[in-house]
């Protein structure tokens, strides 16, 4: 499967930098969601393939990859070797991290594990791993394409097909994804101290085509978005309640196996 992904979007990956957010892979350099990363830590939130974690390395920041699957870590590993970077892999879940608190200066992914992990678990996970004035960015699907898009077809629909009220976890045939209501995304920041910079609205250009998408869904995204990407920043002025799980998600926590590699930290 994570071949397969690989070799299904492997010229949308390889457009220019690999720091490219999204479907459409709009440029870092464009949208300056991560800003200046020369010496900072940083830590990706299901990292695939490394391709962004290799580039930032190239630019100066520590990194460190996290993934839940062994097999794309094994892809990052080749990244890297064919790169000349070295960094840390740890293959663990991003609602439960096994590394210590206040870590980072950037925690991000672009359509990584905040699609597939539960934001009742990975948003404090996050803010505990930040540091004071540190940022949470992450792309993943739009609330519209959530309620748009038909979950046993995929097909997108220009009608919504679900209630928005309902919205947390989605079950496809092939897989689970997590959403939330964009009301609820900013209670949750708020509630574990991340205060909302930016939220982007990606929209493509007229005639734009990417790997992920049909014609039919590309023109759909010109309609409306079909992707997000938040920005967020830890504060220190006391707007989280408390640092544990939202009272309105799932009491506990899944507990998962944490494997690290590369150079110890």
């Amino acid at each position: 499967m994570a071949t397969g992904y690989e070799r299904r979007n492997e010229r949308t990956l390889a457009r220019g930098s690999a720091m490219g957010w999204g479907m459409w892979h709009r440029p870092e350099r464009e949208l300056r969601v991560l800003g200046d990363v020369e010496g900072k830590d940083i830590l990706e939130l299901g990292c695939g393939a490394a391709r962004w974690s290799v580039e930032l390395a190239q630019h100066g920041a520590r990194m460190v990859g996290l993934d839940f699957s062994a097999a794309r870590l094994e892809q990052a590993r080749t990244q890297m070797a064919r790169a000349g970077v070295d960094f840390p892999l740890l293959q663990a879940s991003a609602e439960a991290v096994p590394l210590p608190s206040d870590r980072f200066d950037i925690v991000f992914c672009d359509w990584g594990a905040v699609t597939f992990t539960d934001p009742y678990r990975t948003v404090p996970e996050v803010a505990r791993l930040l540091r004071a004035g540190g940022l949470f960015a992450f792309s993943n699907a739009s609330p519209f394409r959530s309620l748009c898009q038909n979950r046993k077809t995929d097909r997108m629909s220009p009608r919504l097909l679900y209630d928005y009220f309902d919205l947390h976890r989605i079950e496809y045939p092939d897989e689970v994804n997590f959403q939330l209501r964009y009301g609820e995304w900013i209670r949750l920041f708020r509630e574990h101290s991340l205060l909302v910079e930016d939220l982007i609205e990606l929209r493509p250009a007229r005639g734009a085509r990417t790997t992920y998408l049909t014609k039919r869904e590309a023109d759909w995204a010109r309609h409306w978005p079909m992707e997000v990407i938040w920005r967020a920043r830890k504060t220190t002025d006391g707007l989280g309640k408390d640092g544990g799980v939202s009272s309105r998600g799932p009491a506990s926590r899944r507990s998962g196996r944490a494997v690290l590699s590369g150079r110890a930290r």
